[in-house]
């Protein structure tokens, strides 16, 4: 038992994280995610308005943005 202890080697030691800076462009990911939901928020409120005057709404989403569009 004492050579099982003895033939071991060091205890953990957890690795050592350098941080050399800022992280580029967080601040710009967030405000998109701010704006995407805004405008996505906007459009659900635009279709339940719909949906309550007696509409379909529909939502499609594509590459260049949200298409919102009631039917009467």
């Amino acid at each position: 038992m004492e050579t099982a202890l003895a033939l071991a080697g060091p205890g953990y030691a957890p690795p050592s994280l350098v941080h050399g800076g800022e992280v580029a462009e967080t601040e710009d990911v967030v405000w998109w995610i701010v704006v995407v939901g805004f405008a996505y928020a906007v459009a659900l409120a635009y279709v339940a308005w719909c949906r309550s005057g007696g509409g379909t709404g529909e939502i499609s989403f594509g590459w260049s943005g949200f298409k919102v569009v009631c039917k009467k």
